[in-house]
């Protein structure tokens, strides 16, 4: 499968080294994680490939946001990593039977995932990012659910991360009346 990679200061590198200046064109090819690579990554590669932002409609909200945090240092989740997975879920009752796919990004401690709901944008950026498994759940049943190997492709990605950060955070005006 064609590959591309993500490097650490948001650079885009195709399967032989070599920078990609049109990443439109790769949006289904494989996308991999270097070492060192974090959220602040994923903003870097949106800020460098401004094309990138038109996947989604949130993204200028996010690189808005992604401005005013410092430049480094943006840890305050606690969280030893952020991962982003895969989940196909089969869903057959109540109600009529369906599939449904859908990623997730989630804060990992310890071995265990858990929501970032509630982290603001710069206690994130600086968390090591990786790419996580696929999660196969029958019927409900999330407790004994499989967990697979699996790809994600750029499309994906950019797509996954930016629907999922559209849940995360709150507005810093509520965590000031706490």
């Amino acid at each position: 499968m064609n590959t591309i990679v993500l490097q650490p200061d948001g650079e885009l590198l195709d399967e032989k080294g070599r920078p990609i200046s049109e990443p439109l064109r790769y949006l289904s090819f494989r996308i991999q994680l270097q070492a060192g690579a974090t959220l602040r990554s994923f903003f870097r590669m949106i800020s460098r490939h401004p094309v990138l932002a038109q996947i989604s409609t949130f993204f200028p909200s996010f690189l808005e946001q992604y401005s005013r945090c410092p430049d480094t240092g943006c840890t305050a989740s606690g969280y030893g990593h952020l991962e982003f997975g895969k989940t196909i879920e089969m869903i057959g009752y109540p109600g009529k039977p369906k599939l449904e796919i859908y990623h997730s990004l989630k804060g990992a401690i310890d071995g265990e995932t858990e929501e970032i709901r509630s982290s603001q944008l710069d206690g994130l950026l600086d968390v090591p990012l990786t790419l996580g498994k696929l999660k196969h759940i029958v019927f409900g049943d999330k407790v004994d659910a499989f967990e697979f190997d699996t790809v994600f492709n750029f499309f994906e990605f950019i797509d996954g991360i930016a629907w999922e950060l559209s849940f995360h955070g709150r507005p810093q005006a509520c965590e000031l009346r706490r």
